[in-house]
């Protein structure tokens, strides 16, 4: 399939084909031309492409001329070939074709076929396999074209994939096109022109299509969705998801019933142009125009039926309870939970004793606020608001602005009734509260790290837009103003980052100073002009400073950083335990395999071991309490007891053996279980993929998983009831077992 592209801009859109050809003429046209120099060459190819409406740099020339850069455009090619031409004439042609044909560059080879090409020449493809399959996504595609693609030997990445059919990126391998013309082929078209042909026919339908997949915020769905449960006195989510999905299967649209939940629950961000559609016009036709249009709170705390909604602590229901059972001889929390749902039907919502009494007796934390007022109503007072402060996601602001409606009442205010369950409240001089668990500035502002998680609360998430614009400003114009406004949203984002590596034993105060200076490294190298996020960016940057950190601090001994010493840092040990639930503890091939899987030395590895084996600790410090032995007083010789080294050989020896029995007993299948799931740490394979590499369905492997956690489970259970076959093992009173393989396993 063939694009027209502009001339006026080659360095946008161009093909790129091997320059083994390309710097094999060059050089044998300037062998043939003595005066003649590689930078004048450059020179001429420049003047002859900038005539041709083709803008190039002389230095790329000179690096495609010298071989540092790997491919070159099919245009730089050509005028090349025009150059010597007319210097040699046909002759010189045909001696340099000779020479090529001779060195194996000529021909319709591989040498000569594009390797790169522009993505708006792969984009029309993926455009008409999505509108062949509306029911499928970029992510699907992108999946199914790294299985083609892996069929050929090429291993590319999910996430690179989708955003090359996203246009993210200008050039694209030949390889991926090919793909697509194989899962087109699927679907009936015949050759790259039956493509182009059909992709031209339907290009209105096709763009029709793309618009309907763009995402747009989510934030109107779930303000719709509020106000049909406000109408509706519904405060479960899920029994509008169920409708929703049941109206969208009637129009022929499939979703999946947590993705409709999220929507309506406000924590999906983003949805479809035609799914936000669809759902829109459900929800308008299902809720009436005044509730749809009805005001916010100026305030923004909610108020009738939004507040009835809403969630609400449990404990002071609890309390409430409580004293409503001993202020009435011969209630019962079973009797107050039905008394309870008959007010609460009677406010107009619906729900059962056996829910409200687990909330009654103070084994729920949240539960709804008609539940509240209902229970505040049990008096038959004058109805009473639930008071604010007990409210989850109440404004903090709002919260003190004026008494809550459980304060006992004035002495001149006597006359106004007011229910005996509202607790009461303490008097202003009383002593201040303590800090609310809920509120995540309150909780961490007594500490200074706390505070600076506090204050970073304010700045809010930036969006592409305003993301490039401030780049851009301070790309062009040196705006530090732009720079800061840029790092101050992403500052919440680091912390996020930083705790993914809370594990290591570094306080998260110090790993997020580092995710800082990454983020500000990623200001100053970002480009605006690659169109992408600013996150995606700058979480290589961010991530790269905190393992930096991670490996300078691990230990006061260093051992050095770099791309190869972090990755060995970071998988050995889930490497090493995989090998050596194959081959068994100690073996002498370990280091071997270790060392070529990580493409490394066996001294490295061995080094890295050792490194990642333990932590540097004082010998000064107190063992139990400040009165308690050093570390250093309690060390002893391990080699002082040979009865117990005797023992633990022994002990040693038969649970390797039974660990041999198993692993043999095992299957082909079930041992890549063991190794993709059970041994797998972080990187565990999910039950589809792997179904997909054993052509099984999820459920199979999922029970193939558990008949081999059974078999496992029962090997290691019978030896510990009958003993060992050689030895017996002794008992945990009389000396402690070190932590066996046994044990992993069965854990």
């Amino acid at each position: 399939m063939s694009v027209t592209m502009p001339a006026a801009t080659m360095a946008e859109t161009p093909e790129r084909i091997p320059g083994a050809a390309f710097r094999a003429a060059a050089t044998l046209h300037l062998q043939r031309n003595p005066h003649l120099s590689r930078e004048s060459l450059a020179r001429d190819l420049r003047e002859r492409l900038a005539r041709c409406g083709i803008r190039y740099h002389l230095r790329t020339l000179k690096r495609q001329l010298s071989g540092a850069v790997a491919t070159v455009p099919p245009e730089v090619s050509r005028v090349l070939r025009d150059m010597i031409a007319e210097s040699g004439g046909a002759d010189a042609i045909t001696a340099i074709e000779q020479a090529l044909v001779e060195a194996g560059l000529s021909g319709e080879s591989a040498a000569t076929t594009p390797t790169y090409i522009a993505c708006e020449r792969m984009l029309p493809l993926a455009q008409l396999w999505l509108y062949l399959h509306p029911e499928r996504s970029k992510r699907a595609l992108a999946l199914r074209l790294r299985e083609e693609l892996e069929r050929i030997g090429i291993r590319l990445n999910v996430d690179s994939l989708q955003s090359i059919l996203a246009g993210k990126q200008r050039l694209v391998r030949r390889e991926i096109q090919d793909a697509l013309f194989a899962l087109l082929r699927h679907a009936g078209v015949t050759s790259a022109a039956d493509a182009e042909a059909r992709i031209e026919a339907m290009s209105r339908e096709i763009r029709g299509a793309q618009e309907g997949r763009a995402f747009e915020s989510a934030r109107k769905i779930h303000e719709l969705a509020k106000a049909w449960k406000i109408e509706h006195k519904e405060p479960s989510s899920r029994r509008l998801a169920l409708l929703l999905k049941q109206r969208l299967a009637e129009r022929g649209i499939a979703i999946g019933l947590p993705h409709v939940q999220k929507l309506v629950d406000g924590r999906a961000r983003r949805v479809r142009h035609a799914m936000a559609r669809a759902i829109e016009s459900i929800l308008r036709g299902e809720a009436s125009p005044a509730a749809i249009e009805a005001p916010v709170a100026k305030d923004g705390q909610p108020s009738g039926v939004e507040l009835d909604l809403a969630w609400v602590k449990a404990a002071p229901i609890a309390e409430l309870a409580r004293k409503h059972v001993a202020e009435n001889p011969g209630m019962t929390m079973r009797k107050l939970a039905i008394k309870l749902s008959r007010e609460v039907e009677a406010l107009g919502y619906a729900t059962s004793p056996n829910t409200i009494q687990p909330i009654l007796g103070g084994h729920k934390k949240k539960t709804r606020g008609f539940i509240y007022r209902a229970l505040l109503h049990l008096d038959g007072a004058v109805p009473t608001r639930v008071p604010h402060e007990h409210v989850f996601g109440a404004p903090r602001g709002e919260r003190s602005t004026e008494p809550p409606p459980s304060v006992d009442p004035p002495a001149d205010s006597e006359t106004s009734p007011r229910s005996h369950l509202a607790p009461k409240a303490s008097s202003p001089e009383a002593a201040p509260r303590k800090p609310r668990p809920e509120s995540l500035g309150a909780s961490l502002s007594q500490s200074p790290f706390g505070a600076y998680r506090a204050a970073i609360q304010r700045y809010q998430a930036l969006d592409r837009e305003t993301e490039l614009e401030l780049a851009r400003r301070y790309r062009r114009e040196g705006d530090h103003a732009a720079a800061n406004a840029l790092v101050e949203s992403h500052l919440q984002f680091v912390v996020r980052v930083a705790s993914q590596y809370r594990g290591y034993g570094m306080q998260l105060a110090d790993l997020v100073e580092e995710g800082n200076l990454g983020l500000l490294e990623a200001v100053r190298r970002f480009e605006p002009s690659r169109n992408l996020r600013f996150k995606t960016y700058a979480i290589y940057w961010i991530r790269a400073y905190v393992v930096d950190h991670l490996l300078r601090e691990w230990s006061i001994v260093g051992g050095g950083t770099g791309p190869l010493v972090s990755r060995t840092f970071f998988r050995l040990r889930r490497e090493r335990a995989k090998l050596e639930m194959q081959l068994g503890e100690g073996d002498a091939s370990i280091d071997a395999l270790l060392a070529t899987r990580f493409q490394t030395t066996e001294d490295t590895i061995r080094s890295m071991s050792l490194r990642v084996a333990a932590r540097d600790t004082s010998l000064d410090v107190r063992t139990h309490h400040d009165d308690g032995p050093t570390l250093l007083e309690t060390l002893r010789d391990p080699s002082s007891d040979p009865e117990h080294l005797t023992a633990s050989a022994e002990r040693d020896a038969i649970v390797r053996g039974v660990v041999d029995r198993v692993w043999k007993a095992l299957d082909s299948r079930e041992r890549i279980i063991v190794e993709e799931r059970l041994l797998s740490g972080d990187d565990e394979v999910s039950l589809a993929d792997l179904g997909r590499r054993l052509g099984v369905s999820r459920e199979r492997v999922r029970q193939l998983e558990a008949r081999t956690k059974s078999k496992l489970r029962s090997a290691f259970e019978a030896i510990a009831r009958e003993g060992g076959e050689a030895a017996e093992v002794p008992p945990p009173a009389m000396q402690p077992e070190p932590e066996s393989e046994s044990e992993v396993l069965c854990a």
